[in-house]
């Protein structure tokens, strides 16, 4: 008996449909592939800035700390530097006018182990200016951290892509 003969589809003839099916669910295999892979290159970007924006963060965090702890360090030798300076001119007003060779004990005396010291007068000077003063902040950068810092709150902010171009 013979097999009854393949039915053309609408005009078309049946092995022609069938390739045609058979290449649209191979090329639908291929792009659901090419999808998957891009979600998982979309889900590590993501990770990535992720990533990147809790590290400026950070970075942002310690410089901050790193401005306060500045501050503090440059009123603390401020402060030091003051009392030194009051110290200073304490010792200036009680020292003796005369050069410590004139009026110094002879060495190996009981009053000369026991005595205070003495000081060579130093020159005096009634309207004696304050040190200048140091910004150490600006020494210690001279402002590159504010810019470094400046592009990494741009960087946040803008649309660029971010690490180098992928393809």
């Amino acid at each position: 008996m013979n097999a009854p003969l393949p039915q053309p589809v609408h005009g078309f003839p049946r092995a022609e449909v069938d390739a045609f099916l058979a290449a649209a669910a191979s090329e639908r295999v291929r792009l659901e592939a090419e999808i998957a892979d891009a979600n998982a290159r979309i889900a590590r970007a993501r990770s990535a800035v992720g990533t990147h924006r809790v590290m400026v963060a950070m970075l942002l965090e310690a410089q901050r700390e790193l401005t306060e702890i500045r501050r503090n360090a440059e009123v603390e030798a401020e402060r030091i530097l003051g009392a030194a300076e009051l110290e200073a001119q304490s010792i200036e007003r009680g020292a003796p006018s005369v050069s410590t060779s004139a009026t110094a004990p002879a060495a190996g005396s009981a009053a000369g182990s026991a005595a205070a010291p003495t000081f060579a007068a130093a020159p005096s000077s009634p309207s004696r200016s304050p040190e200048p003063t140091i910004d150490l902040a600006a020494a210690a950068n001279n402002g590159k951290d504010d810019e470094f810092f400046d592009f990494l709150r741009g960087a946040l902010t803008d649309d660029q892509p971010l690490g180098p171009a992928s393809e």
